[in-house]
């Protein structure tokens, strides 16, 4: 056996070799010189200032897109929505942290050790000492791969100073909505009460209460004991 195969080490499983924030600096730069666009591997390299053929690079590019940052765009590479939504969210955000969280939990290690550190992360060592015997990592990767994903969750502002996991709420409904109305705007397209996928136009009203306003809105064809039954619902809703 030779003395290179006496040193190698063990390949361990991949997860991103740099944090989150680091990636999405990464990103930034590819989105201020290509935008939406596609961009090929070695716009890539050069966009971030490293050899298409490194080392380096081939762990960025791994990283990237671990997190789903970008996203292959036929033989090219492209922005993710993910990106977008981080990008264009405040820090302090509950948008920006759930996305940042979901980016977190994306490589399956990094989401397996938090469904199992629901409420609190360990220590690196801790972390890193868990990769080691239970998921194969050799210490050098265990060692790295417990610092990104601390890092990348105090970015995310999800790990406070005593590393508890700070629970997000998430306003955005299921299906994403990034075209949020601005404070004090309403839609047109307000939902309508009545059967589901009615196409019925429906009346609006607002009930001043004190120093704000409930907005109503409601089918022309509403009877009187209809109306009794929505005032019953809302009664029983803030009861």
């Amino acid at each position: 056996m030779s003395p290179q195969q006496k040193t190698r080490k063990p390949k361990s499983p991949p997860v991103p070799s740099k944090n989150l924030e680091g990636c999405m600096a990464d990103v930034q730069k590819l989105y201020k010189e290509y935008s939406h666009g596609p961009f090929s591997k070695p716009e890539l390299a050069s966009t971030l200032g490293v050899s298409a053929v490194s080392g380096p690079f081939a762990a960025r590019l791994s990283s990237l897109r671990q997190f789903g940052l970008i996203e292959a765009d036929g033989s090219d590479y492209k922005v993710s929505e993910s990106f977008m939504v981080m990008n264009s969210s405040g820090r302090d955000s509950a948008a920006f942290k759930a996305e940042a969280l979901r980016r977190i939990k994306r490589p399956a290690t990094f989401r397996e050790l938090l469904e199992e550190y629901v409420s609190r992360l360990p220590s690196r060592d801790a972390v890193a000492s868990r990769l080691e015997t239970q998921k194969k990592f050799n210490a050098e990767a265990a060692a790295r791969a417990a610092s990104v994903l601390e890092e990348s969750l105090r970015y995310a502002g999800v790990l406070d100073g005593s590393n508890n996991i700070l629970p997000v709420r998430d306003d955005r409904p299921a299906d994403r909505d990034d075209n949020k109305d601005e404070p004090g705007e309403t839609k047109d397209e307000a939902p309508e009460l009545g059967d589901a996928g009615s196409t019925t136009a429906a009346l609006r009203v607002e009930v001043p209460v004190g120093d704000r306003k409930v907005v109503v809105h409601y089918p022309h064809d509403l009877s009187a004991d209809e109306a009794k039954k929505v005032g019953a619902v809302l009664a029983a809703i803030v009861s």
